[in-house]
Order: structure tokens, then C-alpha cells, then sequence
């Protein structure tokens, strides 16, 4: 007995040496004795790459591993060095958390969760579309189209986002607060907020005129995501170097016939006009009463050629 326990000593020793499992060579020394010695000495030393160790001692102490890896985030494209470790893992880039698997390869977390920055950005479109009155048929489908490139929403994802689009035009949130938001939550990333700036020109463009109270906001967002000096360059992509279009104008003449003034009539008279005509041809009026999809469209257009004379009559008092 006592041979069997000094064989089995000796062999959990040289088992610890070579980073094997100590109880198990215990006792398979103590059972084999000799045997158990020989086949220990041929085995190799046990892998140690992944084996964890501490720096610093107390509550403050982290983890690390001595293999680390590199890989592109699946949502953002930019390059993340995390360990070696199999599991979720936050891009300190975007914020997002993706999937590290057991092959090797990263892929999105299978989570329905919008993203806080296409949250805010929904929350921009949103405010954009409703700035002038109403939300045209056209902006509703280039928000869509935006979205479903930019984002590429699964279809949980994308019913949340129409639902925050939905709340967002009548929420009391400011246009500030929301651009600040943006701003913070990708970190002053600029490709990013110069996506979002032309994003919102186009949505803006989509009627084919950009309205003043529409670039107000739009450069209020420029100025807080630090663009000032390049959003006449980006606006100049939907516009062109002047948003003069008078040979697209409609005759001013034509312009006061279709808001019921006069040319005499001051800027107020025609702005309470255009909004009272606004009103009563807006196709959420039409859509409540239970309208036609034909008459819905009519509406439609109705109101866009509605904005094109208050513009044009605006506009010309301006120059």
C-alpha cells in the first residue's frame, strides 16, 4: 500500500508539470504505479493558450486571456480585438453587441432590438416629413426605401420602426434633443451623421422642393452635428448650387389663384391660407373617413401642388 501511494504522489506531480489532471493521475498512478510514470513521460505538455490569469488582486481584479483575435463588426464593418472566447461581444465602435461562435466567424445577435442610433434617426425622418403639415406619400415611401437599405430590418424590426415613425411626428420631442441624441449615441461619428444629413435632403427632396421650415430644421441638425460647412456641398447633391427653380415655377398669378390671396396680402394672410388648405385636403383626413385609395392619392397631390405655390409665392418675396 505504501509503494501504491508514493507512486501515486509521484505521478500527480509530474501530471501538474505537465499541466494534466492531477487527481486523475492520482489515482492512476496509484492503481498502475510504474505503468501509469511511463505513459505520463511520453504524453506532452497540455495546451495552456487559453488558460486565464490575473492582473492584480482584490475586487479589481479582470480576467484576461492570452489569445486574442481580430474580426469586423457585422453591424458597423469596422474592426473589433476581442479574446478568443466563444459568446457576445460589444463593438466599441457602434455599441452593438454581436456573436462570436465556435467556427471562428461573428454575425448579429438574433435580437429584435432596434439600435438607439436608428432609433434617434427614425425619430429625425419623422420630424422631417411632418415639418411642413403633412406626410406625403412620397416621403412615406422614401422613409421606406431608407430604411430597408441603411438597416436592413428584420420583419420584427421593421414593424417597430414604422410604429416609432407613427409616434414620432406628433411626440413633443424637439428636433434638438433628438439630433443631440444622434450625436452622442454614435459617438460624433462623422460618416455617419453625413449619412444622416443626406438622408433628410433627400427626404426633403422628395416633393421635389425643400421647404423652408424643412431646411430650418435640416440645418439645425447640420449645426449640431458639426456639418455647417458642408451642408451647402451635400445639399447641393439634391438641389443643385442654387434651389432656385423657376423654370419649374408655376405663373405667381396661378400660385395666389390656387391659395385663394392676393399679392397685396402679407405674409401671415398667405401662410394661415396655406395652412387651412393644408388641412382640408390632407389625405390623414381622408384615410380617417374611410376615402379611396384613389381619392387618398388625389389628396395627395392636391396638397404637393398646394406646397409648390406657397413656396413659389415665398420665395419670390424673399428676392
Amino acid at each position: 500500500m505504501g509503494w501504491r501511494l508514493l507512486f501515486a504522489i509521484v505521478t500527480a506531480v509530474c501530471a501538474s508539470a505537465k499541466r494534466r489532471n492531477v487527481i486523475l493521475w492520482f489515482f492512476a498512478g496509484f492503481l498502475f504505479e510504474w505503468v501509469a510514470l511511463i505513459i505520463l513521460f511520453f504524453l506532452p505538455k497540455a495546451n495552456s493558450s487559453r488558460r486565464p490569469f490575473n492582473r492584480g488582486w482584490g475586487g479589481d481584479a479582470h480576467v484576461h486571456w492570452d489569445k486574442k483575435v481580430s474580426r469586423s463588426c457585422p453591424y458597423c464593418g469596422g474592426s473589433v480585438a476581442f479574446d478568443d472566447i466563444p459568446g457576445n461581444w460589444t463593438c466599441p465602435n457602434c455599441g452593438q453587441t454581436f456573436t462570436y461562435g465556435t467556427d471562428g466567424h461573428v454575425s448579429r445577435m438574433q435580437d429584435d432590438r432596434l439600435m438607439p442610433q436608428i432609433e434617434w434617426i427614425v425619430k429625425l425622418f419623422a420630424k422631417l416629413a411632418k415639418r411642413d403639415g403633412v406626410v406625403s406619400e412620397n416621403e412615406v415611401r422614401l422613409v421606406d426605401q431608407l430604411v430597408r437599405q441603411a438597416f436592413q430590418p428584420t420583419k420584427a424590426q421593421l414593424q417597430q420602426i414604422m410604429n416609432l415613425f407613427n409616434e414620432a411626428r406628433y411626440s413633443t420631442e424637439s428636433v434638438e434633443s433628438i439630433a443631440q441624441n444622434l450625436y452622442a449615441s454614435v459617438r460624433g461619428r462623422r460618416d455617419i451623421l453625413v449619412d444622416t444629413l443626406s438622408a433628410l435632403l433627400a427626404i426633403a427632396a422628395a416633393d421635389g422642393a425643400i421647404r423652408p421650415e424643412e431646411e430650418q430644421m435640416i440645418r439645425t441638425a447640420a449645426a449640431i452635428f458639426g456639418l455647417e460647412n458642408d451642408y451647402e456641398a451635400i445639399k447641393a447633391q439634391f438641389f443643385g448650387r442654387s434651389s432656385n427653380t423657376t423654370s419649374q415655377s408655376m405663373d405667381l398669378d396661378a400660385c395666389y389663384h390656387l391659395l385663394g390671396g392676393q399679392p397685396e396680402d402679407t405674409d401671415q394672410v398667405i401662410k394661415k391660407k396655406y395652412r387651412q388648405l393644408i388641412r382640408d385636403n390632407h389625405p390623414d383626413r381622408l384615410m380617417s373617413q374611410g376615402a379611396s385609395e384613389a381619392a387618398i392619392k388625389e389628396a395627395n397631390s392636391k396638397v404637393a401642388e398646394i406646397k409648390h405655390a406657397y413656396e413659389q409665392i415665398m420665395n419670390a418675396r424673399v428676392h
